[in-house]
């Protein structure tokens, strides 16, 4: 495919995400609110610290806390880039590099599916499913990580391709022959392929915490590399060695340690542990909004077994079941997933199929069973885009074996069928995304986006505590402690997940004086909402936007 092809893709893709960015007016959820305020805050004000907090787990005493204590700071890091390069300080300057990254992902689709299917048309519909990616397309504009994880996730692939040719083991599209002269053969990769891997790796970690798991996806490479194939082989004198297996080895984690070493110094100086102090602690959770609880300190083995084998079999089977559930409908595209399979299988010798296979059950087994409540709540949605452009460089593998057996089966005429099924699927992808992106977006009660009310009623709440005198150093607790920071600037925390009791222990912590309630309120603070009113140690002021502002006069 020429190289206009890929550009003609880029720019379309860039149109399409510009204009559903258009109707995001701010990040719309806890996540990207995070990265975006994460990104003000470095920009602005120079400091990686965050005097918002979303949660309990590090254990803070005061605000500024430091920064990203649970997720990672490389969406962030972006998204002050954005802010610092244009001058500007709103959500299109913060989500800036995200837009140009994110339109990326068709031509290197395109790419991808080249490799297995060399004829434009494989490329194209590839590239096309990357613009229209259904329930992908509404957050790909936004402060997140699915650009970041499946850009790095395709490069990861790409390199390990590039291995496979090294080794002259064909996959069924190449057109290498391991008879006959191999003089061009080095029966291992350039160094760099090695060092290169481990930074990939290293940067999806910086991106989440789940990019370690791609630190194994690399490394089963150089073992199938190595392990695998080099036995069954003559290798010439020199061009393999156990030593070349250790240096590979060798270089991969020093390209992982480049990228990831200094947040590791970073985390040691600030925590005294290499990981964030809070990260195990969600080992334990028993239900989703623990997450929340306070104090952390809550969180423990003995407390999480005693809760029963049932409720803790009970919540890794449902997990299992949201998480198959996104698979089939998010990852496989619903009406794609058979096309994947065959695509899957026409394709099992290629190295990226087995080795993506086991990176992609590695997540899996890991966000159903070790992390079921974080899992099933959309880490595996976010952790398996890594995993997504190969996926739809092999739907057109997969039609291309449809095809073929209409062929021998049913008299198709190849051309003619490819070209009807190809637009049939195209016509599904723009369907399918056109009608989960209108249910992202659409508001039934006016024209405005529903997607970022909660940051315009956070506003509207500000103005109210201004209004009353409330101090620009006043502390509060809301549901979205990262959104109310960055569309007001002020230090909140986060509603605890518990009781009153807990709430006022909290504010009183952290010096808050103000509640504020919204419909996703603790279930313990459930009278609070229906029946606003004056309670001990709190005075209902005022409702704005379905939000109840509580005095808290402990």
């Amino acid at each position: 495919m020429k190289f206009r092809w890929y550009v003609g893709l880029y720019f379309i893709n860039l149109l399409v995400l510009v204009g559903i960015g258009s109707l995001e007016e701010y990040p719309g959820y806890m996540d990207a609110d995070y990265y975006y305020a994460s990104g003000l805050r470095i920009a602005t004000e120079e400091s990686w610290s965050e005097p918002f907090l979303w949660n309990y787990l590090a254990d803070p005493d005061v605000l500024p806390q430091p920064g990203f204590t649970y997720w990672m700071p490389l969406a962030g890091v972006l998204s002050a880039a954005g802010i610092y390069l244009t001058g500007i300080e709103n959500f299109w300057a913060g989500r800036l590099i995200f837009l140009l990254l994110a339109a990326v992902i068709s031509p290197l689709s395109a790419i991808m599916a080249q490799t297995f299917i060399s004829n434009r048309w494989a490329g194209l519909l590839a590239g096309f499913l990357a613009i229209f990616s259904g329930f992908y397309l509404v957050y790909l504009p936004n402060t997140e990580t699915f650009s970041i994880y499946m850009i790095l996730g395709a490069l990861m692939f790409l390199i390990i391709q590039r291995m496979q040719k090294d080794t002259g083991d064909p996959s069924p599209h190449d057109d290498i022959s391991v008879s006959g002269s191999d003089e061009h053969l080095n029966y291992r990769s350039p160094y760099w392929i090695y060092f290169s891997g481990g930074i990939i790796a290293g940067l999806m970690y910086m991106a989440r915490v789940d990019g370690m798991i791609w630190l194994l996806v690399f490394y089963s490479a150089i073992i199938l590399q190595t392990l695998v194939f080099y036995p069954k082989k003559k290798i010439p004198a020199g061009r393999w060695s156990q030593s070349t297996f250790w240096l590979a080895s060798f270089l991969c984690l020093a390209g992982f340690l480049v990228v990831s070493g200094p947040w590791f110094i970073r985390n040691w100086g600030t925590f005294g542990t290499l990981f964030a102090p809070g990260s195990t602690k969600t080992f334990w959770l028993t239900r989703y909004d623990e997450l929340f609880i306070f104090p952390s300190s809550l969180l423990t083995f003995d407390r999480w077994f005693e809760a029963g084998l049932g409720p803790i079999f009970q919540a890794r089977l449902w997990a299992l079941g949201q998480n198959l559930v996104s698979m089939f409908i998010v990852q496989g595209g619903i009406f794609l997933f058979p096309l994947l399979i065959l695509g899957l299988w026409a394709q099992r010798k290629d190295w990226r199929v087995p080795i993506g296979v086991l990176g992609w059950l590695v997540t899996f087994l890991v966000m159903t069973f070790v992390f079921p409540f974080q899992g099933a709540r959309g880490g595996f949605f976010h952790a398996g885009a890594g995993y997504q452009v190969l996926i739809w460089a092999l739907i057109p593998v997969g039609l291309n074996k449809f095809i073929q057996w209409g062929r021998q089966k049913r008299d198709w005429k190849s051309d003619s069928a490819l070209s009807k099924f190809a637009f049939g699927i195209s016509g599904l992808a723009i369907v399918v995304t056109g009608i989960v992106t209108y249910q992202k977006l659409s508001n039934s009660s006016g024209p405005v986006s529903a997607w970022g009310s909660k940051e315009r009623a956070y506003i509207a709440v500000e103005a109210y505590l201004q209004e009353i005198g409330s101090l620009p150093d006043t502390v509060v607790l809301v549901n979205n402690p990262p959104g109310y920071y960055a569309v007001t600037g002020r230090s909140v925390i986060v509603i605890p997940d518990g009781d009153i009791e807990m709430t006022l222990a909290a504010a009183n912590k952290f010096n808050a004086e103000f509640l504020i309630l919204d419909r996703n309120y603790p279930r313990g603070l459930k009278e609070f909402f229906d029946s606003p009113g004056d309670f001990p140690g709190m005075s209902y002021l005022e409702t704005i936007s379905d939000m109840h502002i509580y005095s808290l006069t402990q």
